[in-house]
């Protein structure tokens, strides 16, 4: 009876942390990231430098998915592509960005919000793109 209990209980902890680790978002600080805004007359697609990759990876990583389905507009030639991760962003005001590969949604505080969106002003992003 012990070790069925035991068995038991492994198996709802391997459940749970596989769970946590899918809802939880791992940027890697080394990797490279792409500025991708597609919209209107911009045909814009450029590496994003590694200072502000670096602030961009400390705002999304560690950050917790949600399956909830805001009202913003998203569209994947509005994002930030990390190797093969898009992080579209919110083509409104809405401090929520996409993970498209997850299809999940990172909220951001306003602070985050203003830093992501004031970077990617510097590679051409305008707002609001709808």
């Amino acid at each position: 009876m012990k070790k069925r209990i035991l068995i038991i209980v492994f198996f709802v902890t391997i459940i749970a942390i596989l769970i946590v680790g899918y809802f939880t978002v791992n940027v890697n600080k080394n990797n490279i990231g792409t500025a991708r805004y597609i919209y209107g007359e911009k045909n814009i697609e450029t590496k994003i430098s590694d200072e502000d990759m670096k602030e961009i990876v400390d705002i999304l990583d560690g950050k917790h998915l949600s399956l909830m389905l805001p009202a913003c507009g998203f569209d994947e030639n509005v994002a930030i592509v990390i190797n093969n991760k898009t992080f579209c962003i919110a083509c409104d005001a809405c401090g929520i960005i996409y993970y498209k590969e997850r299809k999940g949604y990172i909220k951001l505080n306003d602070d985050e919000n203003k830093k992501i969106r004031s970077i990617l002003e510097n590679y051409g992003f305008s707002w609001p793109c709808v």
